[in-house]
């Protein structure tokens, strides 16, 4: 029984089968969770952008 166990565990330690998928989901889990952390860091940076181009417009043509 002992030994059943042990050939089990082994065979699974070494079954590399679907590790590259579990791999690409953990980096994909990290970009999502970047992406939602810098999306309000980008949204302010948009707005200042676009309010800085707007303002510079407005005053060039007064």
């Amino acid at each position: 029984m002992m030994h059943n166990m042990r050939q089990f565990i082994a065979r699974l330690r070494n079954d590399e089968r679907g590790l590259a998928a579990i791999e690409y989901a953990v980096l994909g889990a990290i970009l999502v969770a970047a992406i939602v952390t810098m999306g309000g860091t980008l949204t302010t940076a948009l707005t200042g952008a676009a309010t800085a181009i707007g303002q510079a417009v407005t005053d060039a043509t007064t």
